[in-house]
């Protein structure tokens, strides 16, 4: 789009821990399918569309979501301005500041930053809020966060205070932030026709911005200028300078700027609007049968009222219970009470001190060239199914410590071992020994499915030593769950 009047920035960096087990470290919450096999992060980005008055989009996320955020992108078509991986999280500052420093636009271009993982059910609405937010945004120079009317007393969210409405202008005076409530002081708060949720919402112009920015937090631009001056570039990817940007102390926009700008103001606004912090904004937001329950997956229930099921791909069976959350994953089984989303964030942090794998990756992993799903694993053997997308290719590559026997399941392969290159269709197998160079290629417009046995006293998915890459990735693997996995 020409000219574009609002530059969405869409923040892609969170964890999402009390969607576990859907949610891990390599897969949170944003980019995970809740229904309709469209991501809360695709959700958001169909939301600023070219259509709305929106230009292209910049990203910003976790270096190991990259590759997330590329294939998502790609599926809905869209081409953004940039999308910035943060080699560490420093909160959401330091990830505005990122946005708006790289962009050299005009200095009244808005920007429109947006969590990725929330829900607005009224696009039209949202969309009208932000246009009539505009004006004071881009002419009277304000800092616009938009507020939503709270319709019960939630404990989970900060509230905003504004000054009272004089019935002409669209924005309304931001006098206090109040911090998350416990349940009474929740309970005033909702009946105070001048108290709003924060959603984390936020419209101003390049200049305004920056201007605070210097105002109130000079220390930051200076680490975040240098992080980006000594950054990489690589096609719309930037990589700010690691070494810079792990000095940079982690302060949200709210306590860096809002909490201490003349210029903030509250567009109040009604869009419908959940967070998708918590198992009980899922089960808020979705379809409910005629017992109060959300069902998906494979699931059955009986005597059951109030409570959200959700299976992929085991049987799941709920007889005689009320208000609970029940989610099975393939390697992973979440039950808890619907109204205890703290819990199962305490829970995951309990976890992740054991050093629980389930914590940081499913069993499976999305790659450039298309997945793959750990199916069975033992002590030196592990049972992988493996799809590669059309005119997808594995690296050239070999292992240290194990062998692989592949069997094709569909498609027609290119496999290369050593010197020889097959073509290979279904039934047809092929022995990799310990150390031999080889690649899985699918030359074709259809999927190849193959299923891997791996043999070798060391399974892990680093023992991957790359000769040959299309995708630019490192030589080794580093991480099972890296950007460029």
């Amino acid at each position: 789009m020409k000219n574009p009047t609002i530059t969405p920035v869409i923040l892609a960096g969170g964890n999402g821990t009390r969607l576990w087990p859907l949610s891990r470290e390599a897969t949170p919450k944003q980019f995970c399918a809740l229904e309709d096999g469209t991501s809360l992060f695709q959700k958001t980005l169909q939301r600023v569309d070219a259509i709305g008055g929106y230009g292209d989009p910049i990203i910003v996320c976790n270096e190991s979501h990259g590759m997330i955020v590329s294939r998502q992108l790609d599926e809905l078509g869209i081409t953004p301005k940039a999308v910035i991986c943060e080699p560490c999280g420093r909160d959401t500052a330091a990830a505005i500041l990122l946005a708006v420093e790289l962009y050299y636009g005009k200095q009244d271009e808005l920007f429109l930053v947006m969590p990725s993982d929330h829900i607005i059910a009224d696009i039209n609405d949202f969309n009208t809020a932000v246009q009539n937010a505009a004006p004071a945004a881009r002419e009277d120079g304000r800092l616009i966060t938009f507020g939503i009317k709270p319709t019960h007393p939630e404990t989970g969210f900060g509230y905003m205070i504004s000054g009272p409405s004089n019935g002409a202008a669209s924005c309304r005076e931001l006098s206090l932030f109040v911090e998350k409530p416990n349940l009474e002081k929740a309970e005033q708060l909702v009946q105070d026709e001048n108290a709003f949720w924060n959603a984390g919402i936020f419209l101003f112009s390049r200049r305004t911005v920056l201007e605070e920015f210097s105002k109130f937090a000079p220390v930051l631009m200076k680490q975040v200028s240098k992080a980006i001056e000594n950054g990489d570039t690589q096609g719309q990817f930037f990589s700010p300078d690691e070494t810079a940007f792990k000095l940079i102390k982690p302060i949200s926009f709210d306590y860096a700027i809002m909490e201490h700008t003349d210029c903030g103001a509250i567009m109040p606004t009604n869009p419908g609007w959940s967070d998708m912090g918590s198992w009980k904004a899922v089960w808020e937001t979705s379809e409910l049968d005629d017992n109060n329950n959300s069902l998906s997956g494979n699931v059955f229930t009986s005597e059951t009222k109030n409570s959200l099921v959700h299976s992929n791909g085991l049987t799941v069976g709920i007889s005689g219970l009320e208000d609970v959350v029940v989610v099975a994953d393939k390697d992973a089984v979440l039950v808890t009470s619907r109204e205890n989303p703290q819990g199962v964030k305490h829970l995951v942090e309990q976890m992740k001190a054991e050093d629980c794998g389930v914590v940081k990756a499913h069993n499976g992993e999305d790659r450039p060239w298309g997945r793959f799903d750990s199916l069975h694993r033992g002590k030196k053997h592990q049972v992988k199914c493996i799809r590669v997308d059309p005119q997808g290719q594995l690296s050239l590559q070999y292992h240290h410590h194990r062998a692989e026997h592949w069997v094709v399941v569909s498609g027609i392969a290119t496999v290369t071992v050593d010197d020889r290159v097959m073509q290979m269709g279904p039934c047809q197998q092929v022995f990799i020994p310990q150390g031999a160079v080889h690649r899985l290629e699918n030359m074709t417009d259809e999927p190849v499915e193959i299923i891997e046995v791996q043999y070798g006293d060391y399974l892990g998915e680093d023992d991957i030593v790359r000769l040959e890459d299309v995708y630019g990735r490192n030589p080794t693997e580093e991480t099972s769950n890296s950007r460029v996995a």
